[in-house]
């Protein structure tokens, strides 16, 4: 079987900022969850650049971390997560809430950006973050120059109106839908 990874480089701009939205913009427009079984958290969401939704060898030794044990500060940044906070292995509850007292002495617009991942990663199914986190594991394993053209591609993306993004995405889809078909056979 062939494999695609990396394919978009090649290929042109056109198909790159297709490939923009299976990259960087999976989880942004991912749809609500479909299912209300309790989520996969171990997964980090992407731009959540540290080990806090790493899974540890020791989960089984560390104490669970009540949601009301946690301070004011760590409250209010993990909030996203407080629904779920139970479900969390405790090794990861301790890990979060370390984060949550770093992250609450970042800037303002740094600590709304990671509030605003955390919110939608608790929204995305299982499958929708382990699709997330592949994603962003290509794309930080990608050389720094391809980091940077699939980052402008991505701005330029950003930067279309509502209705040409829905048609770019709606042409990756359909593109997509093609590069796994077989030609028909005679």
């Amino acid at each position: 079987m062939r494999s695609y990874r990396f394919h978009f480089l090649r290929i042109g701009m056109p198909r790159t900022a297709l490939l923009l939205f299976a990259l960087l913009a999976s989880a942004a427009w991912a749809a609500p969850p479909r299912d209300t079984q309790p989520a996969d958290l171990g997964t980090r969401p992407a731009g959540v650049h540290d080990d806090a939704f790493n899974d540890g060898a020791d989960d089984a030794k560390a104490a669970p971390l009540p949601w009301n044990q946690l301070n004011a500060n760590q409250r209010e940044m993990l909030a996203p997560l407080q629904s779920q906070w139970d479900r969390l292995p405790p090794r990861r509850q301790q890990r979060m809430a370390t984060h949550a007292e770093q992250w609450a002495q970042l800037p303002p617009e740094r600590r709304e950006k990671i509030q605003h991942h955390l919110e939608r990663w608790a929204q995305m199914t299982p499958e929708q973050r382990r699709d997330a986190a592949r994603n962003e594991h290509a794309f930080q394993s990608m050389a720094p120059a391809d980091r940077q053209r699939v980052q402008e591609a991505f701005r330029r993306f950003q930067s279309l109106s509502p209705e040409q993004r829905k048609l770019l995405i709606q042409r990756f889809r359909a593109e997509r839908r093609g590069m796994h078909e077989l030609p028909p056979r005679n």
